[in-house]
């Protein structure tokens, strides 16, 4: 009897990721649908076993196109069932791809086809959607909700993760090496610790933060609109902890303006009574100075313009009472011109507070502290092997250092900790080189005793030492020999002391022995011509005992003169010369935008109409803003 068979297929699908095993289990019994006579009994169908047999698999996309197919060749076992991994055959060359690189992005069907004789004569057996979840492998994972990963994430072989969208990480996160390709983002803290295996400073792989890339290097954006020197943009610390220099911000405050000052003096304005019974209480502690104030208590800039503020409203003050005696006559405190000095002494005040906030208004920018106190450039040592530290004297002869040149160009320092260094010599080469400094404050070797205020000079034995000669002993060639100005004494019994010494500003300490000089020959061309009447001397002038009475220095004229030449105020009436001073404020306030006179509580008002109520009301609110501000200022 010709048989026929049929095929029961049992199939199981799930992800193998035990080990380097990849696929889809594939499970089958094989049954023979042609029933078997038994005497007595028809048999309907029975399994078989231990055949031989050739599956064939290919995996098809939703247009029925094959992304891949591979053989297994296998055998049923005494039940006839077979167990397989889709994944794990031969691959056919018709294949697209291997099985770890199909794209399980879209539907996908499973063909199945089979080969009695385990041979190469295939019948289609079967064709089949695979269902979603059963497949979907660590390579595509698609979630299209939450998905929760309840132990770690590993991606080996070097493969890539790709997230398109953000990805919040809430825990401590250690990454061996992060490549950004585009702007990212840190809203928190970023430290970096990172032990460099160099630590040469010519090095670039010393550096644990480097930036590349672009023609610019690092953008540094606060969030205070006015950086001011309470706000840094670099701070340095050392291994230790402690602070050790910063980039601060240097910049005016727009905010600090005359508004504000004055809202703070009118704040809670006494009447006239009030005022009174306030000065007559001495024991009575000043106001606290409201919280938006200290502003001007913490920032140099800020609390040198509340200081030009006090001089204004003194200068106010003056004038009020000043203003006062003029028109009641009693020319006690000040008569009409002293009024009139005292209001030229108020606009000197609001000019210089005008050009103060407008020049910080100009120039912003930043400043470096740091604990070094001078300017120094590298200079080529005389002698390569030669050993200068800190503090040495050296002689410059065409640009070189030594120690032992006792005679020299120049004699300059070695210095210690500059804040600034410039002419940096070429890398590996720094043992050839000193910073000697230029200007600002550096310590100096100095022998014996030393006063404040004398000169600090070579100690001309070519051994790196200083001494100290006071002013009046100084002699004629000691000038050229001059290092700079003990800022520094000492009185002891040590060999020498680092002595705290000013250099470069020695400009013109010569002067006093040219003006002895100039002196002497007075005095000789004064004898000559006591001797010879026919000589006409021609005197030097200098400041003290010249004989021509002509001692005198250049010196400009004062602020208040050149301001009465700007706006002459005449020799007319009271009132005339109110409106004059009227004019003179509307004139100045028009040349600034920093600063406006008639803002000036009834500065204005008294100008124009000064009656002894309107000056009791004006000199009653500047003695009170006075003593206020000065308050805040002693707090």
């Amino acid at each position: 009897m010709k048989k026929y068979y049929v095929y029961f297929i049992c199939l199981l699908l799930s992800t193998s990721v035990f080990a380097q095993v990849e696929g889809i289990t594939y499970q089958a019994v094989l049954i023979d649908n042609n029933p078997d006579e038994i005497p007595g009994i028809d048999v309907p169908s029975n399994s078989i076993p231990e055949q031989p047999i050739a599956i064939r698999f290919s995996i098809e996309d939703a247009l029925g196109s094959m992304e891949y197919q591979e053989i297994q060749q296998t055998q049923t076992d005494l039940y006839g069932t077979i167990s397989l991994t889709i994944g794990q055959g031969e691959r056919t060359p018709e294949s697209l791809v291997p099985f770890d690189q199909i794209n399980w992005d879209g539907p996908k069907s499973l063909r199945v086809d089979i080969d009695l004789q385990a041979g190469s004569d295939f019948t289609e057996f079967s064709r089949q959607p695979l269902t979603y979840v059963p497949y979907v492998r660590h390579r595509n994972f698609i979630a299209d909700g939450v998905t929760n990963l309840n132990n770690d994430l590993y991606v080996n072989n070097e493969s890539f993760a790709r997230f398109s969208g953000d990805v919040l990480v809430e825990q401590d996160t250690r990454l061996q090496r992060l490549t950004a390709f585009g702007e990212s983002n840190f809203n928190h803290r970023v430290t970096i610790e990172a032990p460099m295996e160099t630590t040469n400073q010519s090095d670039i792989d010393a550096y644990p933060l480097r930036i590349t890339g672009s023609a610019h290097g690092m953008a540094i954006e606060l969030n205070d609109n006015i950086p001011d020197r309470t706000t840094n943009f670099v701070s340095f610390w050392d291994g230790n902890g402690n602070p050790v220099g910063r980039i601060e911000g240097f910049q005016a405050l727009t905010d600090v303006s005359q508004n504000f000052i004055l809202e703070v003096l009118l704040a809670d304005e006494p009447d006239i009574d009030e005022a009174r019974e306030q000065e007559d209480n001495d024991t009575a502690p000043p106001a606290p100075a409201p919280g938006a104030f200290d502003i001007y208590l913490n920032n140099d800039y800020s609390l040198n313009l509340l200081l030009e503020y006090i001089d204004l409203i003194e200068a106010s003050s003056t004038f009020g009472w000043n203003l006062g005696a003029c028109i009641g006559g009693l020319a006690v405190l000040g008569d009409c011109d002293d009024a009139a000095w005292s209001f030229i002494q108020l606009i000197m005040q609001g000019v210089q507070i005008s050009l103060y906030v407008g020049y910080n208004e100009r120039n912003v920018g930043v400043a470096f502290e740091s604990g070094g106190a001078d300017y120094a450039e590298w200079l080529k040592k005389f002698d390569e092997n030669e050993n200068l530290s800190f503090g040495d004297v050296v002689g410059v002869r065409a640009g070189e250092i030594s120690a032992r040149f006792a005679e020299a160009e120049k004699f300059m320092v070695v210095s210690r900790n500059p804040i600034v260094s410039g002419a940096m010599p070429k890398p590996g080469e720094e043992n050839k080189y000193r910073q000697v400094a230029f200007i600002g404050q550096v310590p100096v070797k100095v022998l014996g005793d030393v006063n404040k205020g004398d000169y600090i000079l070579p100690s001309g034995n070519g051994d790196g030492m200083a001494i100290a000669v006071s002013p009046e002993q100084m002699r004629l060639n000691d000038y050229r020999r001059i290092i700079g100005v003990a800022w520094q004494e000492y009185h002891g019994n040590d060999l020498f002391s680092y002595i705290n010494t000013a250099v470069g500003i020695n400009s013109g300490d010569l002067a006093r022995e040219v003006s002895q000089m100039q002196v002497i020959m007075n005095r000789m061309q004064e004898a000559l011509a006591e001797v010879n009447p026919s000589y006409h001397p021609d005197f030097f002038d200098v400041e003290s005992i010249s004989v021509s009475n002509l001692g005198e220095k250049t010196q400009s004229k004062t602020m208040q003169q050149l301001l009465l030449e700007r706006h002459a105020i005449g020799q007319g009436d009271v009132r005339q010369q109110l409106l004059e001073m009227k004019a003179m404020m509307e004139v100045e306030d028009s040349m600034s935008p920093y600063f406006s006179f008639s803002k000036l509580p009834y500065l204005e008002e008294v100008l124009q109409n000064p009656t002894p109520q309107n000056l009791e009301k004006y000199k009653a609110f500047y003695e009170k803003a006075l003593t206020k501000l000065k308050g805040f200022v002693q707090q």
